[in-house]
């Protein structure tokens, strides 16, 4: 079991393992293509810990300015 929050309702809907129609492997993330029971729509879901790094904040460049 899921717990999903479907973006066309903002619901919380909790989704059975068999609502997983697809799994990629990508090498930032996986993604989770779940069908929701609130719209009937497919959603994807990214999850990851290289996804988090990916995603995080941008580092400035340390580059002087001239006066």
């Amino acid at each position: 079991m899921l717990l999903i929050t479907c973006p066309a309702t903002r619901s919380d809907e909790l989704v059975a393992d068999r609502c997983i129609r697809a799994v990629t492997n990508h090498p930032t993330h996986i993604a989770m293509h779940v069908e929701c029971p609130a719209c009937g729509r497919t959603h994807v879901y990214r999850t990851g810990r290289k996804l988090a790094a990916a995603t995080g904040p941008v580092r400035e460049a340390r580059v002087p300015i001239p006066a």
